[in-house]
């Protein structure tokens, strides 16, 4: 069944940390292991499949900081992604908006100023809104207390 081989897929791509050592050549097998499942099954597939991993194995902040910085690193913040605040939010509620401890390097700024213009959501564009920033965006914050309300 498709649904069972994108999911296997997907384990493979997320069931690591990211900053694993690895070779030049498993870094390019991973890459390439992205690719194939996009040109496979399609970015929607692909991203919903994502998604459900996320949500599914990603409970805790270092597990969703994990996977925020292997979506980085695959390429994921190229692609339009449905529902961009809500995705951004799921980060930012995991880790309690505690961005110096869990987010360091700042990837999740780096997704959410790349992933929200590309959806349409010129307000987060730098080039022309240099205030910006994701933790104070009203619609990210509103998703966030949904997640709370939800008991995510």
């Amino acid at each position: 069944m498709i649904e069972d081989r994108i999911t296997k897929d997907t384990d493979y791509l997320f069931d690591r940390s990211y900053d694993d050592e690895l070779s030049d050549e498993q870094e390019d097998a991973l890459l390439d292991a992205v690719s194939e499942q996009i040109t496979k099954y399609g970015w929607p597939d692909t991203f919903n499949s994502w998604l459900n991993f996320l949500y599914s194995n990603c409970t805790s902040a270092e597990s969703a900081m994990n996977f925020a910085n292997l979506f980085w690193w695959f390429g994921g913040q190229d692609h339009v992604i449905p529902e961009p605040h809500k995705f951004i939010a799921y980060f930012y509620y995991r880790i309690n908006y505690d961005t110096a401890k869990y987010d360091p390097n700042d990837v999740l700024d780096s997704i959410a100023i790349t992933i929200l213009p590309r959806a349409g959501f010129s307000e987060a564009d730098l080039m022309t809104n240099t205030e910006y920033i994701p933790e104070k965006d009203p619609l990210i914050k509103a998703q966030v207390d949904e997640y709370a309300k939800q008991g995510y």
